[in-house]
């Protein structure tokens, strides 16, 4: 449908809002036990395995060149069958949990910080931030591409009048290594949960469709940004906070006074609420392509459970995203890989117009399920 088109920076925009979240936030948490240095390290590894497997999901759907969501993917390629079908089911209602604990952590978060600002009461403002946001997925992909488009550019400009404010303090960050190896084990499976944006790489596609390169580079551009945006918080983060907070822009506005602290909390409050619009759009159209549901019943599924789940539950926020990130990992580390190379031997489009070439070679296959499994060790372990 022409109305779903997304331009090239709506489409990168999508990825951006996807990854600025809940995980980026916690990577200087963490960061603090293993040094800035470890970090240095863990990032260019991280956003190279995400890269491989985001691009592997896109060279899927140029293969198959129909707009269908992971789990229709897994149906189409793997999961065949009387027992394809049961566990195509099972798939779906895991990755639905793994959804809605992201959707259930935005909210929660994003609800702390509006509660905060305004001085409201925390359900009232976690219902202020589910409405606002499950109400631009309402209206479809075109609408989550747009107000991501300004919601990104919202998003560079509070960063960079935080970081122009911290010129004034003194600047220090330890350049040791440290850590044991399951604090780098943890740090890792954030910093690759920090840069999943994997289910908007079908929206990016439709969005884009046939610009196949197009989706490339949106792809790409997207994680680079994300990798960039993670590096400069906990660069700010290690260098000025007093004490590195478990949700990073909350130190670093602690430190340095009230305008970067309403300036800190937009940011965070704009980072959860653009990766709700990914998530839970991604959800929907899961729902929908799944269960056969009209469309606006399938966004209701996707969202509403999301803040009713929070009410009634006593996680706290970074156990959701342990929960969430491990969950995710698991389920794309176990499936995607061979259905990637099953699109690759019987795709319908044999010559898509693009491909991984080289880098999608078996050695390659190995040491993505390598990085993913290590995502989902990562993420699960405690930090504590």
């Amino acid at each position: 449908m022409p109305e779903q088109r997304l331009t090239q920076w709506e489409a990168t925009s999508l990825m951006v809002g996807a990854g600025v979240g809940a995980g980026i936030m916690a990577v200087p948490f963490l960061t603090e036990r293993v040094g800035f240095i470890g970090l240095a390290i863990l990032l260019p590894v991280a956003w190279a395995a995400s890269a491989l497997i985001h691009l592997m999901l896109a060279e899927v759907l140029f293969r198959t060149g129909r707009d269908l969501q992971i789990v229709e993917l897994m149906r189409f390629y793997v999961l065949r069958g009387r027992v394809g079908r049961w566990l195509l089911w099972m798939v779906f209602i895991f990755l639905s949990i793994a959804f809605l604990a992201n959707l259930a952590a935005y909210v929660s978060g994003a609800g702390e910080i509006l509660a905060g600002l305004t001085g409201i009461d925390r359900r009232l403002a976690e219902f202020l931030v589910y409405a606002i946001s499950a109400g631009v997925v309402f209206f479809g992909l075109k609408a989550v591409g747009v107000a991501e488009r300004f919601a990104a550019l919202a998003l560079f400009g509070l960063i960079a009048a935080i970081g122009a404010g911290a010129f004034s303090l003194p600047f220090h960050i330890p350049l040791g290594l440290s850590g044991s190896p399951t604090q780098w084990l943890a740090l890792y499976g954030m910093v690759m949960y920090a840069l999943w944006t994997f289910y908007s790489v079908p929206q990016v596609v439709k969005g884009l469709r046939p610009d196949h390169r197009g989706a490339v580079r949106a792809i790409l551009v997207g994680l680079g940004i994300n990798g960039a945006l993670t590096a400069v918080i906990a660069l700010l983060a290690l260098g000025i906070s007093t004490q590195v907070t478990e949700v990073a822009i909350i130190g670093i506005s602690e430190r340095l006074g009230g305008w970067a602290g309403i300036t800190g909390s937009l940011f965070i409050l704009f980072a959860l609420v653009t990766s709700y619009w990914s998530v839970s759009l991604a959800l929907a159209d899961i729902l929908r392509e799944r269960t056969g549901l009209p469309e606006k019943i399938a966004w209701l599924l996707a969202t509403l459970p999301s803040l009713l789940i929070l009410w009634i539950g006593v996680w706290q926020f970074f156990d959701w995203l342990r929960l969430a990130a491990g969950a995710t990992a698991i389920v794309v580390a176990l499936i995607t890989l061979p259905m990637y190379w099953q699109a690759r031997r019987t795709g319908p489009i044999s010559d898509p117009g693009w491909t991984l070439g080289r880098w999608g070679k078996p050695a390659m296959l190995a040491l993505v399920l390598l990085s993913l499994l290590l995502m989902a060790i990562g993420s699960l372990v405690s930090v504590q």
